[in-house]
C-alpha cells in the first residue's frame, strides 16, 4: 500500500509547450534589445583601443628619444606611425589602425628631441566615422606632453583643416 501512496506523489515534472515558447519569446526581446547596444559598446571599446594604442607609440617614442640620448622620428606612412631612431631604417614600433574604417586625421612627421621637446606638435583626431561612437583627440605640446581625451568638437581643436 505504501508503494501505491508514493507512485501517486510522485508525478512527473515538465514544461508545457506554451511555458517553453514564452520563455523562448521573452528571450528574444531581451536579445533584440541587447545585441544593438553591444555592437555600438563593440565600436566604442576598439575606437578607444586604437586611441590608446596612438598614445602609447608616442610615450615610447619619446623615452626612447630619452633613453638612447638620440632624436626619434615618428614618421607617417599611409596611415601608420614608424617609430624610427634617425638615421635607421628598421621601426623600433609602428602604430597601425586595427580596423580599416578608424583613421587618424592630421598624423604627421614628428621628431622628438632629446629633451622630449616637439617641434610642429599637434592634434590629432582618431575617428571611425561613426556619430554614435565617441571620438579621441591626441594633443601633443611642443614641450612633450600629450594627452587624450574625448573629442567633443566644442573647440575644434582636433577638427581636420
Amino acid at each position: 500500500m505504501e508503494w501505491v501512496k508514493n507512485s501517486m506523489n510522485n508525478k512527473e515534472q515538465a514544461f508545457t509547450l506554451i511555458e517553453l515558447l514564452f520563455v523562448v519569446g521573452i528571450v528574444g526581446i531581451l536579445a533584440s534589445v541587447a545585441i544593438p547596444s553591444f555592437s555600438q559598446q563593440m565600436k566604442n571599446n576598439n575606437l578607444r583601443s586604437n586611441a590608446n594604442q596612438l598614445h602609447s607609440i608616442f610615450k615610447f617614442a619619446r623615452s626612447e628619444a630619452a633613453k638612447r640620448n638620440s632624436d626619434i622620428q615618428l614618421n607617417e606612412d599611409g596611415g601608420e606611425w614608424e617609430v624610427l631612431i634617425a638615421g635607421q631604417a628598421q621601426p623600433l614600433q609602428t602604430f597601425t589602425a586595427t580596423h580599416s574604417s578608424i583613421s587618424v586625421t592630421g598624423l604627421a612627421d614628428l621628431t622628438i628631441s632629446t629633451t622630449g621637446e616637439v617641434p610642429g606638435a599637434g592634434s590629432y583626431l582618431i575617428t571611425d566615422g561613426d556619430s554614435n561612437t565617441t571620438d579621441y583627440c591626441l594633443g601633443i605640446l611642443a614641450s612633450g606632453q600629450s594627452s587624450l581625451r574625448p573629442d567633443d568638437n566644442s573647440d575644434n581643436a582636433c577638427i581636420a583643416p
